[in-house]
């Protein structure tokens, strides 16, 4: 039976697993499980090579790797804090964060993938992209004026996964295929679909108009372009790439309906922002108010927060003390992953968040793994506007291309130190 689980093998089922979640980012709204199969199906592979091979496949990296597992534990040790496992609220937020300990117990235990396969994944991201924009494309124009008025009332298009975590696949996947467009090993033709994807992606980004998607975007592709400027000393490319994408954006505003109008519902929301009633109607001016309730309740709960599983309650006691003028079906939790952690946790569970989610930046800085770099800030800038890591999809995105990142063949080789397991 062990050895079904050689390293070439292992490599062929852990693109196979990876490519399977990838899919159910997309699909997960028809077939639910549909991702966790997949992270389960990686985890087991990990299990299985490592006990045949007696060995730890990424022991060199185990620091950075198992620092996610701090993340789990602060879930773990408020939810006990403030309740237990017969609270099904709790149950579900931990087996909602298993991907925090699963997803980097199995690169820790898989062997490093051949450039091609990692090459492959990154293009299969992009690949799935296309395909998700081309058809909420379509449904855009059957339905052009219903959708176009869904901006001016705070909503956006239809697409699959919601908009928020699809516009940050788009913002990884335009910057992902950027970074592989800038190095060796892609057949000329490759590069050129490659960019012609990154453009077609990049004019979808503007089209579906998702304020922290399109901000994500431009933010890692300045901080993209300084790196190929000033590390690989290509300005003039560096150059055309920014006035390339000065003049596409300008084009988008000056021809997108969805843009025009986010645009609009933005300055309208921003100007409602002294009226607590506007936020029964507008979603910046939602958040606001729901960063102000949060803010009380983090001064009442300083340093362990209220937990996750009493957050929502305690928002609304907050909201109908402070702010009844909003109704109660126009409640909603601080849209912003520190704000809600610090809420939450108190800022020891903030501290300990920061510091397992975060190790890694310092290795990928150290390193100049500047594909993890951008995904980082992608992720850290997502954070500041949604609580991205407190859905399936959230978590799957804010961890699982981070992983491939740090084992992508543009991070420099590390120490191939294996620890034997015990015995």
């Amino acid at each position: 039976m062990w050895s079904f689980f050689s390293v070439t093998r292992v490599r062929q089922l852990s693109v196979f697993w990876s490519a399977f979640i990838l899919v159910g980012l997309f699909v997960s709204a028809w077939v639910r499980v549909w991702p966790s199969v997949g992270i389960a199906g990686l985890f087991l592979t990990g299990v299985g090579y490592a006990l045949n091979q007696r060995s730890i496949a990424q022991w060199a990296r185990r620091r950075e790797l198992l620092s996610f597992l701090l993340v789990y534990a602060v879930h773990v040790a408020t939810g006990f804090m403030h309740s237990g496992l017969s609270n099904l609220m709790l149950r579900q937020d931990l087996v909602l964060q298993l991907p925090f300990i699963l997803l980097p117990l199995s690169f820790l235990l898989l062997p490093d993938w051949q450039t091609w396969q990692v090459r492959r994944f990154w293009l299969s991201l992009l690949g799935m992209c296309l395909v998700a924009a081309a058809a909420a494309t379509c449904n855009y124009v059957l339905h052009s004026k219903e959708i176009e008025q869904l901006y001016l009332q705070s909503k956006v298009m239809p697409t699959e996964p919601d908009h928020i975590r699809f516009s940050l696949l788009i913002s990884i996947a335009i910057i992902a295929g950027a970074v592989l467009a800038c190095e060796k090993g892609l057949a000329r033709w490759q590069r050129t679909a490659v960019l012609v994807a990154i453009v077609l992606l990049f004019l979808f980004q503007h089209l579906l108009a998702v304020r922290s998607g399109i901000v994500t975007m431009y933010a890692a592709g300045l901080l993209g372009l300084l790196w190929l400027g000033w590390y690989r000393q290509k300005w003039k490319a560096a150059l055309g790439a920014a006035l390339g994408a000065l003049a596409l954006g300008i084009g988008c505003l000056l021809l997108f309906p969805t843009l025009q109008n986010k645009v609009t519902n933005t300055r309208t929301d921003a100007a409602q922002m002294e009226s607590v009633q506007a936020a029964n109607n507008y979603s910046m001016t939602a958040r606001v108010y729901s960063y102000q309730a949060a803010w009380t309740i983090i001064q009442k709960y300083p340093l362990l927060g209220v937990s996750k599983v009493q957050l929502a309650d305690k928002m609304a006691q907050e909201y109908s003390y402070r702010f009844p003028e909003i109704e109660p079906s126009r409640y909603v939790l601080p849209h912003n992953q520190f704000i809600y952690n610090l809420a939450a946790y108190g800022v020891l569970g903030l501290l300990v968040f920061m510091l397992g989610y975060y190790y890694s930046l310092g290795v990928a800085l150290r390193q100049r793994n500047i594909l993890l770099s951008l995904i980082y800030l992608i992720l850290t800038i997502s954070f500041v506007v949604e609580y991205t890591l407190e859905s399936n999809i959230g978590v799957i995105v804010g961890l699982l291309f981070m992983l491939m990142a740090a084992s992508s063949p543009l991070t420099p080789k590390r120490g191939s130190n294996q620890r034997p397991l015990a015995s």
